[in-house]
């Protein structure tokens, strides 16, 4: 078996007064008084108890304590041999014969006083391997009547856990995440809003224009009024905020164009922002000097194309540009080049024009402001609005290590996957439950802060590896529970 050094002696003292830690077997009752690893050596110290133990003259008893893991591991420790009165003075004078020792490894012997009180103080040591530092190794005394050897004994008693390790008892860290914006849901539309010509007022009423037209932009303001409905229609949000983008059509000088997009795009946010109630920062707008990329939509899909046509207009459309003059001599070649003019005059500048001249909106909401206590609710419905230290501060609502704290703990893993803090977080909750592999799977994405290195420590001191653990404890600095953690090594 692999042998492990130790540098440190842990101890665990098991207290006289833990009833649970006592074991009856065949008129005789014992207490595991002392288990401790000391430089590499596991000392055991058993108090058995003979009392109502009556052993006829000829007859013998052999104790054998068995360490174990429930795994396949075990160490078979010297016997305590128990005579009577006959067989002691016999084993005294080396005259029984080894056939009647038979299997044993005899550790220490002892002649039943039969009807008095006796106590016998059991001590052996072998050396510790790192299975008996696992939370399943346990001790269990096997009682041979036959004197068929440990392994055939007729009584086995109960294994008795031994809780060398102190990787229990030691203390981990939840982390509260900084406080960061709160995600956004995003709801986008598009809406065909109209200006007076080389005009950038926005008109939110029916309006008659100089030259006779007619705007009425009431409907394509609906249209942006029932979006920021529906983004509302959870009362829990609030607008976080509006985004505007203007689209202009490609006839017309560039520059002049990128002034009206540029303008009206103002224009229509401002309107919102007014409308609702935002501030300046929250109602945003930006503009696309000239639609090029829609128009190209257009022709890539327009039926009513020849095949030629179609390659010499997308050939137009794709040739690089470096500045305004080289958009600029693009529609010039839309309007002049015999290939393009006819086209232009029948179908580009009347009917596919107009359709470019676009808004395009994006509502974005958030929570609003409310307590603890209803994100708790809001988490069961809508996690996906909350942010990190939002779902840290409901977990905090429970006791550690309960069902909704962790439950908590996984719905932050799950939206933030990849965050330092929610992965440690998950790996202290798996330490507390005990699956290690997890924890260690989670750790390898939390980083290298303290608290991270002090839940490597523990579970280094859960495997057994005292050495490695100390190294991460005194990694973690003057964070304090590594501190105390630390002091449970010593």
């Amino acid at each position: 078996m692999k042998r492990i050094s130790m540098t440190a002696a842990l101890l665990l003292t098991i207290a006289a007064g833990m009833a649970a830690a006592t074991r009856a077997r065949g008129g005789i009752s014992y207490d595991a008084t002392d288990l401790r690893v000391h430089d590499g050596n596991l000392l055991v110290t058993i108090l058995f108890k003979l009392d109502s133990l009556n052993l006829d003259t000829d007859r013998q008893l052999y104790f054998t304590p068995v360490v174990e893991d429930g795994a396949g591991n075990d160490e078979v420790l010297p016997s305590l041999l128990v005579n009577g009165r006959n067989m002691h003075y016999a084993y005294r004078r080396g005259s029984l014969r080894k056939t009647e020792l038979r299997e044993h490894n005899i550790g220490q012997e002892v002649r039943r006083m039969n009807g008095r009180p006796q106590t016998v103080e059991y001590r052996a040591s072998v050396p510790a391997d790192s299975w008996m530092l696992s939370q399943s190794a346990a001790i269990r005394v096997v009682t041979d009547t036959c004197g068929c050897g440990v392994r055939s004994g007729r009584n086995l008693g109960n294994p008795l856990l031994m809780c060398l390790n102190p990787a229990p008892k030691m203390r981990t860290v939840f982390i509260t995440p900084e406080v960061t914006p709160l995600p956004v849901i995003a709801h986008e539309g598009k809406a065909r809003v109209q200006f007076e010509v080389d005009k950038t007022e926005l008109h939110a009423e029916p309006y008659r224009c100089r030259n006779g037209q007619r705007i009425d932009n009431r409907a394509q303001l609906r249209v942006i009024d029932d979006s920021v409905k529906y983004a509302l229609s959870n009362p829990d949000v609030e607008i976080a905020s509006i985004g505007v983008c203007g689209y202009a059509s490609p006839e017309s000088p560039y520059l002049h164009n990128e002034y009206l997009s540029t303008n009206r795009s103002r224009a229509l946010a401002e309107y919102l922002g007014a409308k609702y109630n935002l501030p300046a920062d929250r109602s945003t707008y930006s503009s696309v000097a000239e639609n090029w990329g829609e128009f190209r939509q257009i022709v890539d899909t327009a039926s009513a194309l020849t095949a030629q046509q179609r390659r010499d207009l997308l050939a137009l459309i794709d040739r690089p540009t470096y500045g305004p003059s080289d958009f600029d001599a693009k529609e010039r070649e839309l309007k002049s080049d015999p290939k393009f003019a006819k086209l232009y005059r029948d179908v580009i500048l009347p009917k596919w024009f107009p359709t470019l001249r676009a808004t395009t909106f994006v509502i974005n909401t958030r929570l609003k402001p409310m307590s603890d206590e209803r994100l708790a609710e809001v988490m069961e419905k809508n996690p996906q609005m909350m942010s990190l230290n939002q779902m840290m501060r409901v977990a905090r609502l429970y006791p550690e290590g309960s069902e909704k704290f962790n439950r908590a703990i996984e719905t932050a893993l799950k939206y933030y996957p990849d965050d330092r803090t929610a992965n440690l977080n998950g790996a202290v909750a798996a330490i507390q439950r005990g699956d290690f592999d997890e924890a260690n799977r989670l750790l390898d994405k939390a980083g290298e802060t303290p608290e991270a290195y002090n839940a490597r420590g523990v579970i280094a001191t859960n495997s057994g590896d005292f050495r490695l653990a100390r190294e991460l404890f005194l990694k973690a600095g003057e964070l304090p529970e590594a501190i105390k953690n630390l002091n449970l090594l010593d």
